[in-house]
């Protein structure tokens, strides 16, 4: 991969979690979870295709830069999701222990079935 792909590949990954925090903000799930897949699918390959020059100093500014800027993004989209999935995790629990509860008092009702 040149340096140009490099550096327009990080730009791509910035750019997406950026419209993954405008999805957290307006709480559009689904959006969230498309972009994720996407973001994922463009960091693997990042990872797959290693840049074949070395960065020069202003490049590696861009890339820092980029890197900077996926990561802010990153920080504000879990402040966001966090105590939403915090909220989750309690509703699954409340499910599970009510759940359990009735087949508890049901078995109690109806013995032997």
């Amino acid at each position: 991969m040149s340096t140009q792909q490099t550096l327009s590949l990080y730009a791509a990954v910035a750019e997406i979690t950026d419209q993954m925090l405008v999805a957290a903000q307006q709480q559009d799930w689904g959006k969230l979870a498309v972009l994720e897949a996407e973001c994922a699918a463009r960091i693997k390959r990042a990872d797959e295709d290693t840049c074949n020059e070395p960065l020069r100093e202003p490049e590696q500014k861009i890339k820092f830069a980029h890197l900077k800027r996926i990561l802010d993004s990153d920080r504000e989209i879990r402040n966001i999701i966090d105590p939403w999935m915090v909220r989750l995790s309690d509703i699954l629990t409340n499910n599970a222990a009510n759940r359990q509860m009735f087949d508890t008092y049901k078995q109690l009702i109806r013995p032997g079935r």
